[in-house]
């Protein structure tokens, strides 16, 4: 059975339209005005307070699996009291607040937020809360070509954080958590059934420390040093977990700049192993719209061990937009007999980016990427993949 898929996720509904005004405009006119229609048309979404602010964005998407979907996304950027801009700072390390909500014709509903937060002193914080009840697939263990498919409902409550201090400027150290409760439902097709660990979802919550090194001069757009990432995360049953495993990680990425910066070239890597009894909706994945691109549902190749590196560039073109090109190859391993080195999937790709925010380069982001298997994948998202 092929698996070919475009899954389209959230995307601005007003993005497409404003790129056509502007390109009217700069037709119709000699010369522009200190406003354009674009910036005129942001104001209108735009709340600018003395402590944050925010733009909301609607939403709106396709999918095969999912339908058609719209929702809402406001921004929240939260004002630093001792300096606006991050002009002459060493690292600028601002405080975010992204929350949505989406619904399908399919039935999705998805309620989720992230933040990331620099509070008092030296301590860092990031959360995100996530409720939804999602049509999802399922394709087996890391079968490259599976000759059935199964299609479920997953009813999913949770929260991921990270709270570490800095023991200097550049490194940290701190507790890392991951909660979630799944529930699966309308299961239609025989490939998940009750030999499937995790066929009837459960409850999962680990804990454990992580270490970070971060020299990037912006945490939301680097132009250049690194970020190095190394955690366990354990699921005891003194937790009452219904299934007992743990999860180690390590990321690195790396950014510097050619000429200037607008032209930044960024490098990732990542390893995760994981070992236990391990449900299928908690096993590492390969494909996403932040790892191989080209690989539009992440369940398409999942396993206990993962690995993958890529590269991006990055391009300021204009006003608020910009450009990049990636690559990047991976592969997951460890169950039924499979080796780290064989069927390695790969990537490449493009895309554009648009800056949701005035005063910092956080990003909308379109990529297209394509790969082997036949496998292609059209993601609309806010922040950088790494």
């Amino acid at each position: 059975m092929d698996i070919k898929t475009i899954k389209i996720k959230p995307i601005l509904i007003t993005l497409i339209c404003l790129f056509h005004l502007e390109i009217v405009g700069q037709i119709s006119s000699d010369t522009l005005t200190d406003k354009n229609v674009i910036d005129k048309i942001i104001d209108v979404i735009t709340y600018d307070g003395k402590k944050f602010t925010a733009v909301t964005y609607p939403m709106a998407g396709y999918s095969e699996q999912e339908g058609f979907s719209a929702g809402i996304m406001p921004v929240f950027t939260f004002h630093d009291k001792k300096e606006k801009s991050p002009i002459n700072r060493r690292f600028y390390r601002p405080t975010t607040l992204i929350p949505s909500v989406m619904v399908s014709t399919k039935g999705l509903f998805n309620l989720d937020a992230s933040l990331v937060m620099f509070g008092k002193g030296r301590w860092n914080m990031y959360f995100t809360g996530v409720y939804q009840y999602v049509p999802n697939t399922f394709y087996g263990v890391n079968t490259l070509a599976p000759a059935d498919t199964s299609q479920f409902f997953n009813r999913r409550f949770s929260s991921f954080g990270e709270v570490s201090y800095g023991l200097t400027d550049v490194f940290f150290i701190g507790l890392r958590y991951d909660v979630q409760n799944n529930t699966i439902e309308d299961i239609n097709g025989e490939i998940l059934n009750d030999n499937i660990l995790g066929y009837e979802g459960g409850f999962s919550l680990g804990l454990g420390p992580i270490f970070k090194y971060d020299t990037r001069d912006d945490i939301v757009y680097p132009t250049k040093g690194s970020f190095l990432k190394v955690a366990v995360t354990t699921y005891p049953e003194f937790l009452a977990n219904d299934y007992k495993f743990w999860h180690f990680f390590t990321e690195y990425s790396f950014f510097f700049s050619v000429k200037n910066d607008k032209n930044i070239i960024g490098l990732f890597g990542a390893f995760h192993m994981q070992n236990g009894d391990i449900p299928f909706y908690y096993l590492n994945q390969l494909g996403g719209s932040k790892r191989l691109r080209s690989i539009a549902q992440p369940n398409r190749f999942i396993d206990k061990n993962y690995y993958m590196a890529q590269v991006e560039y990055r391009r300021d073109l204009w006003w608020r937009l910009g450009a990049v090109l990636f690559a990047g190859a991976g592969n997951v391993y460890g169950s039924n007999g499979t080796n780290a080195f064989e069927e390695i999937k790969y990537t490449v790709g493009a895309g554009l980016r648009f800056q949701l925010v005035e005063d910092m380069r956080l990003n909308f982001r379109i990529d297209y990427g394509f790969g082997n298997y036949k496998q292609n994948g059209l993601w609309l998202t806010s922040r950088e993949a790494f």
